[in-house]
């Protein structure tokens, strides 16, 4: 130290104080190497061969002794010139153990969020254990993997990382690309982003700690890198740095296993003795052919709870809806709620959501109808009193030809027609005889059209000879757009000479029930078919009728004039039809005579109109929604796939005979809508079609019953679909233990499991480092080689004068 000290002096420096305790060495800059070392070697010996060679010859007569003297002085003087010449420099060097720096990635991405189902009883046990758990298996299957990360990451493992301080722990997330900001411990973790890039973080983050000893890295992952480039090339660089990469894998290889009930579906409102669906759809991840147990429990007006149906199923492929639909029929009015659990599944990532339940409202089927009728008739007379004794219906009656003073009979008696939409709503159904528009509230058609294609309301109309004929020959006229509302169409221009009818009414014909109309309940007049085609043969005919030109498309003829006079290009002329105009239903009757059906049985007349009414007004009823249900068989859809929608009809009683196809469209923020067709499967009931979806978003779909134009002015069943790029960090979110062997294994490191977080430690062997630090002066211009040399030429100025050389 005191040498160093006396050096420092002697040369004029001041070192460092990190050099304190460290040693020196000089150094030569502009020493030459090679010939130019040869050169210079050869230089030096010829000058000092040379100054002797001088010295002998003009100095001979100085004693020897002083001769040298001078000769050593000369030569010191050439060697310090050419020693400042070559540049010396002064290096002090220290060598020091410095903490190695250790670095932790931890996987946060939106794979680390989910939670596995360690079916592996055993192996859960010991996993519980190693967290300090308790072997408490359900605790550790509520956690997601990023909290077990967490739980396993504590102080204490970071403290035991730092080897006492011997290594620097720096502790970063990253999922699609590294996070520079260290994690805190004591702070959750979330995850989040959609993606992991576990090549490029790590590369990033080996660039952010360049210039630093790294004594390993230790990777917390799942080990599903789905993006960012290959490991090979950072796997070299880790490699040739000898670097270990040690890797702890999160999650199990099975990965979440789980199975989820996302919709109980049932009518919030039924009726009783109806018959009705019960559909549970059934959702399944990491679970296809495992079988399971669907547990369906239901229980009325808040008694016991009782199994209403215990099944075996097979879970489906992951993606896809799983529905299971199963009838029931009520008998008494009250409450009834339903409760689906599936058990018996095995493991699974949580059993919140195996469980959904339902309530509905059983209700007697009391029916309001408000009976518009324009001039007095028989079919008006029997129709008023077949409505007023069925306790099904709460009537509402009025008769526009009679004067101011009449009392319109009914069960909700009236003084005026509805004005207000919420008046004309609470009726379920509307029946018209040969009404008079003109007698109506000015906003009434506007009410009319409104409750049925809004609300869902019943419409009947019954053809008349007044009035029918005057108001479809001025169908153009704006005020009687509600006429669209009926199943069929009547062309301009047609008529029937007064001739033709005298000749068709001269006797009465017979109704010619199409088959469709067997079909409809309506026309079910005995439970027996060959008791009811006998009936259907036998009812009495009809005198007078209304012709029109033909049926809408998408409705359901139910009768036809029998006839054959009765005809046009189209067919047999329509008598009844049937439409669903949007939620609402619609039905045209072209005669008014069905009162001669009493001739034949009381009870045919009065079953007839009270199916007609609970036909038509049932939808109403029941909240004016429609009698399907639409759905999808995916979850979601990608960009650039097919996608499906279902229309499945709760009640197949709910489906007209003749209905063939609905109608939608699909729309896509304020792109032109594209236009659907439903058609019917093999499953009864079932109508579908397929659809691109190109680009993602919310897409939705709008259906419909009536004819296709009917949309723009009905409410439709509507249903959104989302349409979203794939997520890959839940396509497969199992634990890719190969890929992480792969990494570690290439580095010299290995991969651990959670309960062997001892061991991770002991698998980073260095500690400190050492460093060696070094300060470089120059000394060829250092005081010490000015007055060497001004005290040589002095001295050698003196020794020559003693000398008598000058």
């Amino acid at each position: 130290m005191n040498l160093n000290r006396f050096l420092e002096k002697l040369f004029g420096i001041q070192s460092s104080t990190w050099a304190e305790g460290g040693q020196w060495s000089a150094q030569w800059v502009g020493l030459p190497s090679g010939d130019r070392m040869l050169f210079l070697i050869l230089g030096v010996v010829v000058l000092v061969a040379g100054g002797w060679w001088l010295y002998q010859r003009d100095a001979r007569q100085i004693p020897l002794l002083r001769r040298c003297l001078l000769y050593s002085i000369r030569i010191a003087l050439v060697l310090l010139v050419i020693a400042m010449l070559l540049e010396p420099i002064l290096v002090l060097s220290k060598e020091e153990k410095i903490p190695s720096h250790l670095l932790v990635l931890l996987d946060t991405s939106q794979s680390m969020s989910l939670k596995d189902a360690w079916q592996d009883e055993e192996r859960a046990m010991e996993m519980a254990r190693s967290l300090g758990m308790s072997s408490d298996v359900d605790v550790l299957r509520r956690m997601n993997r990023l909290q077990l990360a967490q739980k396993m990451v504590t102080p204490s493992f970071l403290k035991d990382l730092s080897a006492d301080g011997k290594r620097t722990v720096h502790l970063h997330g990253f999922n699609d690309k590294f996070n520079p900001e260290a994690l805190s411990d004591s702070e959750e973790w979330r995850a989040g982003g959609n993606a992991t890039a576990i090549a490029s973080s790590l590369r990033q983050a080996l660039l952010s700690y360049s210039g630093m000893p790294l004594s390993g890295v230790l990777l917390i992952s799942d080990g599903q890198s789905t993006s960012g480039e290959p490991p090979e090339e950072v796997l070299q660089m880790l490699s040739d740095e000898g670097i270990p990469l040690v890797a702890v894998g999160m999650g199990t290889t099975d990965g979440p296993r789980n199975v989820a009930i996302t919709e109980l579906e049932v009518s919030p409102v039924i009726f009783v003795q109806d018959a009705n669906q019960l559909t549970v759809h059934i959702e399944s991840r990491g679970m296809q052919t495992q079988s399971a147990t669907l547990l369906i429990e239901q229980r009325r007006n808040g008694g016991p709870w009782q199994e209403f149906i215990r099944e075996d199923v097979v879970l489906n492929l992951e993606g896809q809806l799983q529905p299971r639909t199963y009838q029931f029929t009520e008998t008494k009015t009250g409450k009834v709620e339903f409760r689906a659990n599936i058990i018996d599944a095995g493991p699974e990532i949580s059993q919140d959501d195996n469980l959904a339940s339902a309530e509905v409202r059983v209700i007697r089927q009391r029916l309001n109808v408000l009976f518009i009728a324009g001039s007095t008739f028989p079919e008006v007379q029997f129709l008023r009193n077949t409505f007023l004794r069925d306790r099904q219906i709460n009537l509402s009656t009025w008769l526009m030809a009679a004067d101011k003073t009449y009392e319109h009979p009914g069960d909700l008696p009236i003084r005026r027609l509805p004005v207000t939409q919420e008046e004309l709503n609470d009726y379920d159904c509307v029946i018209l005889y040969d009404p008079d528009p003109n007698g109506w509230p000015v906003n009434f058609p506007e009410l009319l059209t409104n409750f049925v294609t809004k609300a869902g309301g019943g419409l009947v109309y019954i053809a008349g000879e007044m009035q029918t004929a005057s108001m479809f020959d001025h169908q153009s006229d704006p005020t009687l757009d509600w006429l669209n509302l009926l199943p069929v169409i009547r062309e301009p221009g047609l008529f029937r000479s007064q001739v033709q009818i005298r000749l068709s009414a001269r006797s009465p014909w017979k109704l010619d029930v199409t088959t469709q109309g067997v079909q409809d309940p309506i026309f079910n007049f005995a439970s027996d078919r060959q008791a009811n085609e006998q009936l259907l043969k036998n009812l009495p005919g009809m005198f007078w009728h209304f012709p029109v030109t033909k049926a809408k498309p998408g409705a359901t003829v139910l009768a036809v004039h029998a006839d054959p006079r009765m005809r046009n290009e189209y067919g047999q002329e329509v008598l009844i039809a049937s439409q669903r105009v949007g939620p609402g239903w619609s039905i045209f009757i072209g005669f008014d005579s069905t009162y001669r059906w009493r001739y034949l049985n009381e009870q045919l007349f009065d079953g007839f109109w009270a199916r007609v009414v609970d036909r038509a007004g049932r939808s109403k009823q029941l909240g004016g929604n429609y009698p399907f249900r639409l759905s999808m068989p995916q979850a979601q859809y990608q960009p650039g796939e097919q996608a499906k929608v279902v229309a499945r009809f709760l009640d197949e009683s709910q489906i007209e005979p003749g209905l063939q196809r609905l109608y939608g469209e699909v729309e896509r923020g304020d792109e032109q809508p594209i236009p659907l067709t439903l058609t019917e499967g093999n499953q009864r009931g079932e109508f579908s079609t397929n659809f691109p979806v190109p680009s993602p978003g919310t897409y939705f779909v709008r259906v419909w019953m009536g004819d296709e134009a009917a949309g723009a002015s009905v409410k439709a069943a509507t249903m959104p679909i989302k349409v979203e790029f794939p997520n890959q960090e839940l396509q497969n979110p199992t634990l890719n233990q190969a890929y992480l062997e792969t990494m570690s294994s290439s580095t010299g490191g290995r991969v651990y499991q959670l309960s062997e977080t001892n061991d991770i430690v002991g698998a980073f062997k260095i500690k400190e480092v050492s460093r060696f630090l070094e300060e470089r002066q120059e000394i060829w211009d250092a005081p010490i080689f000015y007055i060497l040399i001004f005290g040589l030429l002095v001295t050698e100025w003196i020794l020559r004068k003693w000398c008598r050389l000058i």
